[in-house]
């Protein structure tokens, strides 16, 4: 009996071992033969850049914090103004390495580099106007309708405008995002990066294929640039972004973006997230405050309240 009980059990684990696994997904391939990734991929993104700290390596939360996460964002979106709510998703954090979902320390040189700027205050925020707005540079280049940089033109966050569209030609990878009406225009035939002294906000990129996965390298970013609504330190001319877009599913692209910027931060890191298909998104103009009016509004706004103020402190002596 027990013998064949064993071998009963043999049996099975056998058929367990020999057991197939299931097909990764193969994506459909252009008229020249690469994967084809094409289509809109908006960025409804419900996902914090870091992790709680007390939920240490746990990266996926449970039913209830999915829920409050949610009821969070309905009431962000009731008392806000131009803020769109998307689902709540169970990934704890858009961070993934580190295994804790932070970013990792600063270099105590970036500490310090970004906490001189603007006369101690520190780099622009959205919210820095608010505190002060003596001048442009009071405004980060998001809040100046410039740009939102890489890797934040890729996720708008529970904003608007949140539209991502993948284009592919022989030889180009190209990307568009609505935020900032930004076009990434990427050679994948082999060219080398631009020279060093060419820099741009959104850097220069240059792909390959590893497999089904378009691989992206930017360098060349201008220094002191900020990545807007990611994270507002300002980096250095050594930054250096690898993007890697997998098609995953007929409707599921995987977005994974390591971000190494040794003047900043201790140790690269990266961050993940997946994007929906929607063939029925439209991509909107993104006029932003057209013709600057909404800047020279807020400066001449602040210089209004400036006086109102001194006129009370003057009636008060």
């Amino acid at each position: 009996m027990k013998r064949t009980l064993l071998l009963a059990l043999c049996a099975a684990g056998i058929v367990a071992a020999q057991a197939p696994k299931p097909k990764a997904y193969v994506p459909p391939k252009t008229p020249w033969g690469d994967p084809d990734l094409q289509g809109l991929w908006p960025g409804s993104v419900n996902i914090p850049l870091q992790r709680p700290e007390n939920m240490g390596d746990r990266d996926v939360l449970t039913e209830q914090e999915v829920k409050a996460r949610d009821t969070a964002s309905k009431q962000r979106v009731a008392t806000g103004t131009w803020i769109e709510y998307y689902p709540a998703s169970s990934q704890a954090s858009l961070v993934v390495d580190p295994k804790n979902g932070r970013l990792p320390p600063m270099t105590a040189e970036a500490e310090a580099r970004n906490k001189a700027v603007r006369g101690g205050l520190g780099p622009p925020t959205l919210s820095s106007p608010e505190q002060r707005a003596d001048s442009v540079e009071d405004f980060d280049l998001w809040g100046r309708c410039i740009t939102k940089g890489l890797i934040g033109s890729m996720l708008p966050g529970n904003l608007y405008n949140k539209g991502n569209r993948i284009i592919q030609a022989p030889g180009l990878f190209v990307i568009q995002n609505e935020m900032v009406h930004e076009t990434r225009i990427v050679p994948t035939d082999g060219s080398p990066h631009r020279g060093q002294n060419i820099r741009t906000y959104m850097g220069d990129g240059r792909g390959h294929w590893e497999g089904n996965t378009m691989v992206v390298e930017t360098t060349n970013f201008v220094k002191d640039i900020a990545m807007n609504g990611i994270n507002f330190a300002l980096l250095t001319d050594q930054l250096k972004i690898v993007e890697r877009f997998t098609r995953i599913a007929p409707d599921k692209l995987s977005y994974d973006a390591t971000v190494e910027d040794p003047g900043t931060w201790a140790r690269p890191w990266t961050m993940h997230v997946t994007f929906p298909l929607d063939p029925t998104y439209e991509l909107f103009e993104y006029a932003c405050h057209e013709a600057n009016y909404g800047m020279a509004d807020i400066l001449k706004g602040a210089r209004k309240e400036e006086e109102k103020q001194a006129e009370q402190r003057r009636s008060k002596q």
